[in-house]
């Protein structure tokens, strides 16, 4: 009896050490983190068929990115991405310019950390995005929109800890994003659907 009561007060004191340790960890978590990226940006565009015969293709470019990131449990945080970005819609032919849109799509995205607090700690996420065209114009057209969309964004990526709260960055992100655009009051699909490859430096707090 007396060994049976010795080995569960064992048990009993290494599960509460096992807990501190967990919620000093916890404590010890720097919660807050902001990160700045360059961003290359490749929409995978498709336009209407009915405008397929046409060949517009919508440009990449290369933008600033500002990232807010929340660790509300040591694997597990949120991130929320900034940025704009201006595209050029050229002609596939002859690569003539004959029209412009800027975007404003703020992404917000849960992200799973598997190796949190390692010095190499990838990281997968999901989230939504809601991606808001503006200042869009078509050469010659009076009556041209871009309407906004609302669609799902996929993440994955990598910091790399260099300098006690600083990180090196790494990161990819797909964003759905199916809109469509109002020539002269006929709507036509196009799904901008960019990739965004960045690199950048954070810090956590």
């Amino acid at each position: 009896m007396k060994k049976r009561l010795s080995g569960v007060l064992v048990m009993a004191l290494v599960m509460a050490m096992g807990f501190a340790t967990i919620a000093r960890a916890e404590e010890d978590l720097k919660k807050f983190g902001v990160r700045i990226r360059a961003i290359y940006v490749m929409p995978a565009e498709d336009f209407d068929n009915e405008l397929s015969a046409a060949k517009f293709k919508v440009n990449d470019n290369i933008i600033p990115e500002l990232d807010l990131e929340y660790f509300f449990l040591k694997n597990v945080s949120t991130e929320l991405i900034l940025g704009v970005s201006k595209h050029d819609i050229k002609s596939d032919a002859d690569g003539q310019l004959v029209g412009s849109t800027w975007l404003l799509p703020p992404t917000l995205t849960v992200k799973y950390h598997p190796l949190a607090g390692n010095t190499i700690s990838p990281y997968v996420g999901v989230g939504v995005n809601y991606t808001i065209p503006f200042e869009s114009k078509f050469n010659g057209v009076s009556d041209f929109k871009v309407d906004n969309s609302f669609g799902w964004a996929a993440q994955a990526g990598v910091d790399i800890k260099f300098k006690d709260n600083l990180y090196f960055n790494l990161d990819y992100k797909y964003i759905k994003a199916d809109t469509k655009i109002r020539v002269n009051g006929t709507k036509y699909d196009l799904d901008l659907n960019p990739n965004l490859f960045g690199i950048g430096v954070g810090y956590r707090f």
